[in-house]
């Protein structure tokens, strides 16, 4: 009974594994290593930043805004989300390396909400509470993009540009199928951040190329103007993966392994991606109507990767400041 059940739970490991979307060099990684090796993985934290909201809150309006370009946070109704795993935010509660499989879409940087409290989880969904406790499509909880839980987060692991058109369209199909919300008129906030895996697979799918990701998105955006009404789309541009160099640790090590290579013409399509993403928004062509317009949001660009003596720093001149 023992080795029946033990078999019955390795089984069900590897089939969630599996359905996960990484590609098969990341499983087969993550299926030889964590037993023989369970080495800790610690998160870092910023407590000393959590404490202080010291935005005016303003009442919400009476009436909903006429123009995208008048909204301010208490009018955003709905939030939703397209991306890969950072919008999933796969493996964002894990202690070690099995658990960067779990979709932990509760704590998710740009769609968690199952710990209101701000103090205790800075979250996008939980910035906006504050301003309208209302708020409709945060997710809370662990599981798929199919989840009850997972509200408007359609964030896949794995995905590139390629799958965002599809993500979109399902988007549209559940908030429509949503009664709790008014789809017509309740303003929306929608947020792409997606690229890694575009960057990551780059040597080994010719198609993930640069243009092809400037295409994709640029379709996406287009198609979210023509079905999505009242839809203010907040674009992270993408970020450069080749920061993961930094990272110490003997799992960290190992990973790096797997995309190691091609250095040089990875940041070149980086920087090709980074440009040509804000070059597009900038261009004004969703700055025509009032009904739905695009922001980049830069600051992933010149991510580095965040050490603990370089965290505690800025909290201490945080707290200098204030």
């Amino acid at each position: 009974m023992v080795a029946l059940s033990l078999t019955i739970l390795t089984c069900f490991k590897v089939a969630f594994v599996f359905s996960s979307g990484f590609n098969k060099e990341y499983i087969d990684y993550i299926l030889k290593n964590p037993w023989q090796r369970n080495e800790k993985i610690t998160t870092q934290s910023s407590d000393g930043m959590k404490n202080s909201f010291n935005c005016n809150i303003s009442p919400i309006s009476k009436q909903r805004p006429t123009s995208v370009h008048a909204l301010r946070p208490q009018d955003i109704e709905v939030i939703a989300a397209l991306g890969d795993s950072l919008t999933a935010a796969n493996g964002a509660k894990a202690t070690n390396i099995l658990g960067l499989i779990e979709e932990c879409r509760g704590v998710s940087w740009s769609m968690g909400s199952e710990n209101p409290d701000i103090s205790k989880s800075i979250t996008l969904p939980n910035i906006l509470k504050k301003f309208n406790p209302n708020l409709y499509g945060a997710s809370t909880g662990s599981g798929s993009y199919t989840s009850n839980k997972a509200g408007f987060n359609m964030g896949q692991p794995g995905k590139t540009s390629n799958a965002m058109m599809s993500q979109a369209k399902e988007l549209i199909l559940k908030m429509k199928a949503t009664p709790e919300i008014n789809f017509n008129e309740a303003w929306k906030l929608v947020t792409i951040f997606v690229g890694g895996n575009d960057l990551c697979l780059a040597c080994e799918n010719t198609k993930l190329t640069a243009e092809n990701y400037l295409n994709k998105i640029r379709k996406v955006l287009d198609h979210l103007k023509l079905n999505l009404p009242r839809t203010l789309v907040n674009l992270v541009i993408s970020l450069d993966v080749t920061v993961i160099e930094d990272l110490s640790g003997t799992t960290c090590r190992n990973m790096q392994n797997l995309s190691s290579g091609f250095r040089s013409s990875l940041i070149n399509m980086t920087r090709t991606i980074q440009k040509g993403t804000e070059d597009l928004i900038n261009s004004g062509i969703y700055d025509t109507s009032d009904d739905f317009t695009v922001v980049a949001q830069p600051f992933m660009k010149n991510m580095g990767v965040p050490k603990k003596v370089l965290i505690q720093k800025k909290i201490n001149a945080l707290g200098k400041i204030q």
